[in-house]
């Protein structure tokens, strides 16, 4: 939905800064001293998966008791150095962490920047994944919303039900425009209302539409879109009056109001772009 840059740090550099960070658990650091070199082989799969659009093709751990997942890791330890010694504050890898998280720049990319990132997600959960909990291109800055309710704990198991990983996916999803709005006034006079709906480029590939339509359902933007566009609604509506009162046609207004909005949006599937491509259409009406 919103590309993000890949994170500057490497998952070697990530185990490095862990292993630095683990002090009173002997049996932790040593298991994940020998265990560095398998969670980098890992940390390749998962990339070169993220890159084909197949991350879907990784099989889950099992979530019931607390099995071996890497080398002579368990799960449990896995989710704990993400927790104890990669996460927590004043812990060396600290650092990491807080780079991912401003590097977004106060924009979630899972709801098109409508949220404010407050933590990082595991875009593979790390409660199904631990092998990824400290990986850096798994790691996206989230806001509230799509954390906990748009993506929470969910992860795909087909090519379809993949929503957009940020930092991998192909270009289309992030260049391309595939969501689109409808203005719809009200015979009262009051202000309208926006519709916002997915629809990706025709010769996109099948499975690239579905994974569309699913990201724009999974985090509910036709709501959370629709909401954003009628806080400017008012504002706009009175700007367009004063300029039908000032006698320019709906060619000047376009021109001068509303096309401008369209180009300044901040990419190409911006709420912004949606809202005033569709009051453009409405006008021509």
């Amino acid at each position: 939905m919103m590309r993000l840059d890949k994170p500057q740090y490497t998952l070697d550099q990530a185990i490095d800064e862990c292993i630095l960070g683990v002090t009173g658990n002997d049996l932790l650091r040593q298991n994940l001293i020998a265990s560095r070199n398998d969670l980098s082989d890992a940390g390749m799969q998962y990339t070169i998966a993220a890159n084909t659009g197949e991350l879907y093709t990784i099989q889950p751990v099992n979530v019931d008791g607390d099995p071996v997942v890497i080398n002579v890791m368990k799960k449990s330890e896995l989710v704990k150095v993400y927790e104890i010694y990669f996460r927590a504050a004043k812990k060396p890898a600290r650092k990491i962490y807080d780079s991912i998280l401003n590097a977004a720049q106060d924009k979630c990319p899972f709801c098109g920047g409508i949220g404010t990132p407050r933590n990082l997600d595991h875009f593979l959960p790390k409660a199904h994944y631990p092998q990824f909990s400290i990986l850096p291109s798994n790691l996206v800055p989230s806001c509230r919303d799509c954390n906990m309710d748009g993506k929470a704990q969910n992860f795909a198991s087909s090519a379809e039900r993949q929503i957009i990983q940020p930092y991998s996916d192909s270009q289309r999803f992030f260049v391309d425009q595939w969501i689109f709005a409808t203005y719809i006034s009200f015979d009262d006079g009051e202000p309208g209302k926006f519709e916002y709906y997915a629809l990706p480029p025709e010769e996109w590939p099948d499975i690239d539409k579905e994974r569309a339509q699913r990201h724009f359902a999974d985090f509910n933007l036709a709501k959370r879109y629709a909401t954003k566009a009628a806080e400017q609604l008012g504002t706009v509506l009175g700007q367009i009056r004063s300029m039908k009162q000032a006698n320019l046609d709906i060619g000047e207004i376009q021109n001068v109001l509303l096309q401008p909005a369209v180009d300044a949006a901040q990419f190409s599937n911006h709420w912004q772009k949606g809202m005033y491509q569709a009051l453009i259409q409405f006008l021509y009406k």
